[in-house]
Parts: structure tokens; sequence; C-alpha cells
């Protein structure tokens, strides 16, 4: 059998397609005109690119419950809600974010920010920018809707609401991560303060907000959507919980360390916007006062030199990065340890222990 990673490539293209179809399929159900185009277009680019890791582990799940291959499980309109409900994330998280770029090109809120100006409209540029990408979000959120009822009117009616009650109880788990995270940025950073940056409340928004939405619920979605039982779940669950954490740990490290190149985000952006992640809990714990000091007057100021950014990189690779790294091992072993259970077989093994490394040993 081909390597997880060459299948999941395999797969990729016919989920974009999926996901493009169900978009242009919320767009068809009224007469859109002209004056939409750009609306539209914009809600096209928020699904362009990405690595469809949330589609492709419904897929993994559905099969591991099905025992078929990984391209016979049938389960890609789950996929596509799944993507766009990401995409209407991710314009919604930007705007909360003031996030300039997004895969290397302005995010949706600047786009039309930007349009606004060229045109010379009246009003605020920003305003402006801000609603319509709000309702851009709203939009692909729409085509998410639309994308899981078609997924759940090819099921049996019992496992079509398991299917909707779990994708419904994600998007709520996901708005109190992001609650935890906004509400975590307002706390100062008081250089006398142990518990300025928490761990474990850290953990907690890590948790919520992207571990089990990023890897936990999609592939307990798509083994739901398999027909998968209790216990096939629990398992599923067991390993994948510390990987998902694990997966949001290096997403933090590439937010300070990461090559922009790469990540289409700018060097340093979770410095700027103050993000209480893990790894500054762990910085902020074993840094020196001057450090604290230097730290305070730097995470969360949007107007930062690049002296400025390479200060808080450099005290944050000396305190936190190598703890930050050895928790993300710890995290992969205790999953691994998790697939020692017997309700997965060999092939079961080999993919998932496969699909820790996918997410973990990544630059983007």
């Amino acid at each position: 059998m081909s390597s997880l990673k060459l299948r999941f490539a395999q797969l990729r293209p016919e989920i974009d397609r999926v996901t493009s179809h169900a978009l242009d399929d919320a767009l068809s159900s009224f007469e859109a005109p002209q004056a939409g185009h750009h609306f539209y277009a914009a809600a096209h680019t928020a699904i362009t690119g990405g690595k469809r890791l949330r589609a492709l582990l419904a897929q993994l799940g559905a099969s591991i419950a099905q025992k078929q291959p990984l391209t016979a499980a049938p389960v890609l309109d789950l996929g596509a809600a799944l993507e766009l409900y990401q995409a209407s994330a991710l314009v919604h998280d930007d705007i909360i974010d003031h996030a300039p770029t997004r895969r290397g090109v302005p995010t949706t809120h600047v786009h039309f920010a930007n349009q606004h100006g060229d045109r010379r409209w009246i009003g605020d540029s920003d305003e402006y920018g801000r609603a319509v990408a709000i309702l851009a979000g709203d939009l692909l959120f729409s085509a998410a809707e639309l994308a899981i009822c078609r997924q759940g009117s090819q099921l049996p009616s019992q496992r079509a609401l398991a299917l909707m009650s779990a994708y419904s109880k994600m998007h709520a788990e996901v708005a109190y991560g992001q609650f935890l995270d906004v509400a975590g940025e307002q706390i100062p950073l008081d250089p006398l303060n142990d518990a300025a940056v928490d761990a474990q409340k850290a953990q907690q928004v890590v948790l919520h907000k992207s571990a089990r939405y990023s890897i936990v619920h999609p592939m307990l979605l798509g083994a739901t959507a398999g027909g998968a039982q209790s216990d096939l779940l629990a398992a599923l669950e067991k390993a994948l919980t510390p990987w998902g954490i694990a997966f949001q740990l290096r997403d933090d490290e590439l937010g300070v360390f990461g090559d922009p190149q790469i990540t289409g985000k700018p060097a340093g952006d979770d410095i700027r916007e103050g993000k209480r992640t893990v790894l500054l809990a762990l910085t902020w714990a074993y840094a020196t006062p001057g450090e604290r000091e230097a730290l305070s007057k730097i995470i969360g100021r949007s107007h930062l030199t690049e002296g400025d950014v390479a200060r808080a990189r450099s005290i944050i690779d000396e305190r936190g990065r190598r703890r930050h790294e050895e928790m993300i091992t710890e995290l992969v072993e205790s999953g691994e340890q998790a697939l020692q259970d017997p309700i997965f077989n060999a092939y079961d093994n080999s993919d998932l222990a496969e699909l820790a490394q996918i997410v973990v040993h990544r630059q983007s």
C-alpha cells in the first residue's frame, strides 16, 4: 500500500472539485446580479489553496470505519462542508486578528477595503472591508451547511442525525475556543505576574479552538458518517486528541519562527497579535525579569520594528522553544500509545502513525 501522504495527495484534487462545486451550488440558489461578482469571487478565493487536511481526515475516518480504501469512502460532501466552514472561520478570524495577508495574498477584509479606496467610494474603507468580509464568511458558512445536508441525505436517518449533531457541536466548540483566545489576549502582560500568560489556560484555548476542530472532529465526523460504533469513536478520539494539540503547538511555533514564503503569513505575526500560546507561556515561565519586561513592551503591539520582533523571537527561542518541542514529542508518543488498542488493525495503525508525522512535522 502506498504511503498515506501520497494517497492524500491523489485525493486532494477531487476534494478541491467538490468543494468548489458546493460553493457554486449555494450561489446558484438565487439570481446573482452583476454587482455581486466581486463578492462571489472573494468567496472562491477564500477556498483556494490550503492543505484540505480536514476533508482528508474525514475521508480517513470513514475508510477506517468501513474498512475500505481511502478513495472508496464516500464522504466528499462532508469534506466540502468542513473546508467551506474552515474558509468561513478563517475569513472571520482574520478580521478579529487584523491579519493583512492569508496564504500570501490580502485577506478578505483588506481586499475589500482596498477596493473601496481604489474606487473612491464614500464612507470608511476599513469599515466597508470588515462588513463585506463578515458577509463573505456567512456565505461560505451557508455553503457548508448545504454540503453537510447533502452528505446527510446519503446516509441512513439515524446516522445522518448523529452526523449533524456532532457537526453542530463542533461549531459551538470553535466559537467557545475563539472566545477564550480573544479574552486571553486582554490580560495585561505584567512582568511581576507569573500567571500573566497561563499555560493551563493556553492549553484550553488550543484544545477547544483548534486541536479538536482541526484533527479530532473531522476524523470522528468521517467515522460517524461511515457507521463507526462508539468504541471505535472513543479509540480514535484517544489517539487523535494529543495529536490535535501537537498540531496547534506546531502552528504556534511556525507563527513565530516560520518562513513567510512557506506559511503565507508575515514573520512574527503571532507576536504582533499578542497570541497567548503555550509557547509564550513556557517562555514567560522561564524568562528573566528583564526578558519579561522586554516581552511586555513587544507582545501584542501592532507597530513593531524588525528589531522588536527579532528580540521577542530570541527570548522565545532561548526560554521556551526547546521545552515546547519536548511537549510536542510527548504528545505524539501519547497518541501512538493509544494505537495499541486492538480495535485498530495493522493498516489502521500504519495510517494513523503516519498521520501523526504529517500533522506535526510540517512547515506551513
